[in-house]
């Protein structure tokens, strides 16, 4: 009876020992790679980053009076914000029957005073004896140009008083808001619940005519940053490109944000189409499974102990001693 005490006892321990070796066998980890499309073909349509703008400046019949050798006009052009590529263009035409001859100059203010006094000047335009000019001026920056325009006429011959019609335009490139000449679409990121990792952010924008646009790919934060004008972060940037792709790892915290596409228009008086497409990739944790041979060896154990406690307990009822009378 003490043996099969024994066997019982130790047909339990093999039991327990492999119940414990199958649960704490060494674990098998499975990655699987998951996607998720956050652009397809997305198309977004931006305004010109400049405009024209144009103003009359002068459409003026300046005559030069009996008593005096010239006469002139002024005007002063009204530009606001940022600004460039000034263009003056106009045309001045003696109006007499014949013609006379004319001196016509075009000046700002410090050099109109220069040429009053007979000192050295310098003209943004001149020519003398002439019945018609046609002119055009050209100023890059907004800062050069002048904060007031002066058409003068002058006689050619002394005592031939002219009478000249002079007409004058500006024109200028005027850039757009941030708001005006931009787009963005965002996506909305994946549920991940699993553990995840190597997020990669892959895809491509294209403009369909071939013009030329800058392209950005933030944050909620640096979107809100960028169009107010303040500093910023980007995932990625391009700029003054017909099309563009982009391969960009990112982090778990940046692939579960929302993630912005921005197109910019840099063109002047050009509307732009771009199409983008985008899909985020990651590596996400699939299955965590004990090993086959972690199983086995503590399902053998179980059984051999099971069998051994089957064993024991017939043993017991066989060799049970019976009772005396």
């Amino acid at each position: 009876m003490r043996a099969t005490k024994i066997a019982f006892i130790l047909g339990v321990i093999l039991l327990c020992a492999g119940i414990a070796i199958a649960a704490i066998a060494p674990a098998a980890v499975t990655w699987e790679l998951k996607s998720k499309t956050l652009a397809d073909k997305e198309t977004l349509a931006v305004s010109p980053g400049w405009k024209t703008k144009t103003e009359s400046l002068i459409d003026q019949v300046i005559t030069v009076d009996i008593w005096e050798t010239y006469d002139y006009w002024f005007a002063t052009p009204l530009v606001f914000g940022e600004a460039k590529d000034f263009v003056v263009s106009g045309t001045a035409t003696e109006q007499s029957s014949p013609q006379r001859w004319f001196n016509f100059y075009v000046f700002d203010s410090v050099n109109f005073d220069l040429w009053k006094a007979g000192a050295s000047y310098t003209a943004y335009y001149e020519v003398k004896g002439v019945t018609y000019a046609s002119f055009t001026i050209s100023i890059a920056k907004k800062e050069e140009v002048p904060t007031t325009f002066y058409f003068v006429v002058e006689q050619h011959v002394t005592g031939v008083k002219p009478t000249v019609r002079v007409t004058a335009t500006i024109s200028w490139a005027e850039k757009a808001s941030i708001l005006d000449c931009s787009a963005e679409f965002s996506s909305l990121p994946p549920l991940i619940i699993e553990e995840s990792k190597d997020f990669v952010l892959r895809g491509n924008a294209t403009e369909v005519s071939g013009y030329r646009f800058n392209f950005y790919i933030m944050n909620l934060d640096n979107y809100m940053a960028w169009s107010s004008g303040r500093a910023y972060a980007s995932y990625f940037e391009q700029k003054n490109v017909t099309g563009t792709s982009f391969t960009i790892q990112l982090t778990k915290d940046q692939a579960t944000s929302t993630i912005y596409f921005i197109v910019e228009n840099p063109l002047r008086d050009v509307n732009e189409t771009v199409k983008i497409s985008a899909t985020l990739e990651w590596q996400e944790k699939a299955t965590i499974a004990a090993t086959l041979g972690g199983w086995m060896l503590g399902g053998i154990i179980a059984i051999i102990g099971i069998i051994i406690i089957i064993v024991a307990g017939i043993a017991t009822l066989v060799f049970k001693p019976k009772p005396k009378t």
